[in-house]
């Protein structure tokens, strides 16, 4: 069986350069960046919040339009938990 993983797919632009910064920061997650993406990955759920990042709420809606290989577990006005996809569980 294998390791879950969680993949990010962050967009290189200033306004999701934050999201980025904020996982290197965290012990649980590898940050790489590729060319115009950032994939943060990690065998851990990751949970950001708005207000440390300092989004407005449009950036905030739009933090996954890079893409994502996990779960979205809670996705709130301030906080979202993102957990890695068990093998086998479809996106």
């Amino acid at each position: 069986m294998s390791t879950p993983s969680l993949r990010i797919f962050v967009l290189n632009v200033p306004e999701f350069a934050p999201l980025a910064a904020a996982a290197r920061s965290l012990p649980a997650c590898q940050v790489v960046d590729h060319g115009d993406y950032t994939v943060i990955t990690s065998s851990e759920p990751v949970v950001f919040e708005r207000r440390a990042l300092e989004l407005k709420p449009a950036v905030w809606y739009g933090l996954f339009t890079g893409g994502l290989d996990g779960k979205i577990d809670t996705f709130g006005r301030d906080t979202v938990r993102v957990v890695p996809r068990r093998h086998g569980e479809q996106p």
